[in-house]
């Protein structure tokens, strides 16, 4: 029988050979030296950690304020940023100041910034400071703050190691309305409870977990243990755990911003095949290539192989992008195969693409029988 192979043109999600906690994105709550590096962060700049370790500056935010919560959206070049005391960011807010309580958006290819939230519009009380901010379910999902004091909005008192979800649904930055479930994460409740003496600075999300940092040493469980400033932080539902020590983190400084990458995207339907030829070595493989992901979070890829009859028996044969971008050279398993492309980045995979379910509704194709990563993340294109 000839051998047929079908490319799956697809738009990107994910699975489960390996995942790594970093990069993350962070920044301090004053000028600190770490000691692994010996690299000096300043609390009006956002870097980049990984592993091994390094701290690589990605953004300085003019007018030197003190960064509060940091976000990056999915958007190429997009941020969101609270700030600790009010800043006009040397003019870029055409003469207004960001307030504590205003969450503000920096489009990077624009060169623009703007009030993405405007907490006094939104009844968040004068004084208080919006500290972690994040988005969950991409650039238009909903936000994610907390605060830095007791709060009560409506119904709601929130704690400081509260989060609390807002949903958009009026225009500019004072169309946030608190959503009808809050909090969105109880702080009281999480194991044996996270003591209102102790701030959530910032958050975010990886698959399930949130991942957080705290102002202070907190003793907390399941498991007990006791968690330092320079410590990530993980809760999965039903225990914390170190998600990550940023190495040379000294204890007199704490980790104010905190951050993912962004999500991973979908790749557009532009999957092309063509077959090797001379002088490349193997006439038997195959060239696939494909256009980048919608997200800025794609920072890699995976290819994941079929068998045509066998559908959605796709499983990881290349989890990563390597020599020229956007294309990689395959040796096709016997039979007849298909094959799809799948955006990740160290963390979490994006969009298998989409496939009819019934009649004009498409749905998720499901994850890999074995998986480039083994968290999976669906967001839209922002």
């Amino acid at each position: 029988m000839k051998r047929l192979i079908v490319l799956c043109v697809v738009c990107g999600l994910a699975g489960s050979l390996a995942q790594a906690a970093t990069p993350l994105l962070i920044s301090s709550d004053v000028p600190t030296t770490e000691s692994a590096t010996l690299t000096t962060l300043l609390q009006t700049q956002i870097y980049r950690y990984n592993t091994p370790p390094a701290y690589t500056l990605i953004l300085t935010v003019p007018g030197s304020p003190k960064l509060d919560g940091i976000h990056k959206m999915d958007a190429v070049g997009n941020w969101l940023f609270s700030v600790e005391a009010a800043n006009d960011l040397a003019g870029a807010l055409a003469g207004a100041d960001a307030d504590p309580r205003d969450v503000i958006r920096f489009d990077t290819p624009a060169g623009t910034y703007s009030f993405f939230f405007c907490g006094g519009a939104a009844g968040v009380p004068s004084g208080v400071n919006v500290d972690a901010v994040y988005l969950d379910g991409g650039d238009a999902g909903s936000l994610i703050v907390s605060f830095d004091v007791p709060v009560t909005l409506g119904a709601f008192t929130f704690d400081p190691a509260d989060l609390v979800r807002y949903n958009k649904l009026g225009p500019g930055c004072g169309g946030w309305v608190l959503a009808a479930a809050n909090p969105d994460f109880d702080a009281s409740a999480a194991g044996s409870g996270i003591p209102t003496s102790v701030n959530m600075l910032d958050a975010a999300r990886v698959g399930a977990l949130r991942i957080f940092s705290l102002d202070v040493p907190a003793t907390i469980g399941p498991p007990v243990a006791t968690y330092l400033p320079g410590q990530v932080v993980s809760w999965n539902g039903a225990a914390f755990a170190v998600y990550e020590p940023l190495a040379g983190w000294p204890l007199s400084s704490t980790v104010d911003g905190l951050s993912t990458v962004g999500n991973p995207g979908v790749v557009a339907a532009t999957l092309l095949m063509a077959k090797t030829v001379f002088p490349q070595l193997d006439l038997s493989d195959v060239i696939l290539s494909w256009s980048a992901s919608c997200s800025e979070g794609g920072s890699d890829y995976g290819i994941y192989e079929g068998s045509i009859g066998t559908w959605y028996s796709h499983t990881a044969v290349d989890c990563s992008d390597g020599g020229a971008p956007l294309t990689e050279q395959i040796t096709p398993s016997a039979g007849s195969r298909y094959y799809l492309v799948v955006p990740r980045n160290a963390q979490t995979e994006g969009s298998y693409g989409l496939r009819r379910n019934a009649g004009p509704v498409f749905i998720e194709r499901p994850v890999g029988t074995a998986q480039c990563v083994a968290v999976q993340t669906l967001t839209p294109c922002p």
